[in-house]
């Protein structure tokens, strides 16, 4: 592979006996698009967790459709701290040094606590689906489990304030007599990670599921299965990071090529149908589309320049039954913020419906350019081409050297093999090179 693309990187770990203990590898174009999708990633581990045949780790972003990119993999011997510890840090230097923002990881104390070390800055969120997924099996055996279910999955999903699921989860202990629970104890611990209410500060790019019916898949879901060899996913590697990557090609024509139809005569509709890629602009239209199901009933309270607005919504909630929910929204017109209790514009990357209605009140036509998102738009142009800067490397790091040195030296052969005066002149440089580099071994021994 790295002798197809310079670019490639890998790290490989050997243990004593010289046998392959663990292995990181990615391509040139997963690490170009770290530089533009790199700000939040999550670390899929379930081959691991689930008993895969294949030990694979996925480091994934999400591109500017929002579809899943891959950003490195990972084969490990075990599930201990220092086999995640070993893998984070290959990746690390893999991407020079630049950790992502916020991480995003399945619910395990050794991946935490490998986490924690490496990345000791990122906002760490544990993936919400995984954890309700899991509530069905958890809860197995409980008295009145479906009606504990359902209690949770209001509490977790529809709380807007921490205090709401404070109060929620509180009145769930209570009433089903489940407070000595430990799995649910260690999850009430952890909420600052998964419950939504709470993440409303941390940018999620709409990789983090806040709905129900959000559903992660695989990215290679149609390759990789339980039964899967080793050898049989390898062979099928190319294959699928192909096909992935040919629907991000398609996807940037239909963006460029055809405008998806307008479903309103607002402008700020019209405004993101010209930045946006098609994909994320749909999204965003729905939110346009249920702005006029909201009420804006002027505002609360003025604090200066900062004013509050209640927004009232009519949404479905269990079966066929409608309520009115409330949302604050907090809008200071001489700085053109606007900020919803909702959180969405962090956990999806456009503005809510709620936020839309208040721009609207106040007859704003465009929105603001901070809420605009460069890494959405149509208009950039994303060349998935290493920058071979020196700034770049570090040279104290013996593997960033290695795959620099590595490069460098590949462009030697690709000139040198072009004609036998070209391959006499690299081959005499060459042994220049070592010789001087024998020269300054033979001095240091000396010292």
């Amino acid at each position: 592979m790295q002798l197809v693309d310079p670019d490639f990187f890998y790290v490989v770990d050997i243990n004593e006996k010289g046998c392959l203990r663990n292995l990181f590898w990615a391509d040139a174009k997963s690490r170009v698009a770290y530089t533009y999708f790199g700000d939040v990633v999550a670390i899929d581990t379930t081959c691991l967790t689930s008993e895969y045949e294949v030990p694979l780790v996925l480091f994934l972003g999400v591109n500017h459709h929002g579809q899943s990119v891959l950003l490195g993999c990972g084969l490990l011997a075990s599930e201990s701290v220092e086999s995640y510890t070993w893998l984070f840090r290959a990746w690390i230097t893999c991407i020079l040094g630049r950790p992502p923002q916020t991480i995003i990881t399945d619910q395990c104390s050794t991946l935490q606590t490998a986490v924690a070390d490496v990345f000791p800055r990122a906002s760490h969120c544990l993936c919400l689906s995984h954890i309700m997924q899991n509530v069905p099996q958890k809860l197995r055996g409980l008295f009145e489990d479906e009606a504990i279910k359902v209690a949770l999955n209001r509490a977790v999903y529809c709380s807007l304030k921490a205090e709401e699921f404070e109060a929620a989860w509180e009145d769930i202990m209570q009433r089903y007599g489940i407070r000595d629970h430990k799995w649910l104890q260690a999850l009430y611990e952890d909420r600052k990670r998964w419950v939504p209410v709470y993440l409303k500060e941390i940018f999620l790019a709409g990789m983090f599921p806040i709905e129900p019916s959000d559903v992660l898949s695989s990215f290679f879901e149609e390759y990789l299965e339980k039964q899967t060899s080793l050898k049989e996913f390898l062979d099928n590697y190319d294959q699928a990071l192909q096909t992935k990557r040919q629907l991000e090609a398609l996807s940037d024509l239909d963006s460029k090529n055809q405008s998806l139809m307008l479903t309103s005569r607002c402008y700020l509709e019209m405004q993101l149908s010209k930045l946006y890629t098609n994909d994320i602009f749909s999204m965003f239209r729905r939110e346009v589309e249920a702005m006029y199901s909201c009420f804006c009933t002027g505002h609360m309270n003025v604090d200066g320049p900062l004013i509050t607005y209640t927004v009232k919504e009519r949404v479905k909630v269990e079966g066929s039954q409608v309520e009115t929910r409330a949302h604050e929204v907090f809008y200071n017109a001489a700085e053109m913020e606007v900020v919803c209790i909702c959180g969405l514009f962090n956990l999806r990357g456009y503005l809510c419906r709620h936020a839309l209605s208040v721009l609207n009140q106040n007859g704003i036509q465009e929105i603001p350019h901070q809420y605009i998102l460069s890494r959405w738009r149509k208009d950039i142009k994303r060349t998935y081409v290493l920058d071979h800067s020196s700034n770049s490397i570090d040279i104290k790091n013996p593997v960033h050297r290695y795959d620099n040195l590595y490069k460098r030296i590949v462009q030697v052969v690709e000139e040198g093999r072009k004609s036998q005066d070209r391959y006499k002149t690299a081959v005499q440089a060459l042994d220049e090179i070592l010789n001087k580099l024998c020269l300054v071994d033979n001095h240091q021994c000396s010292l």
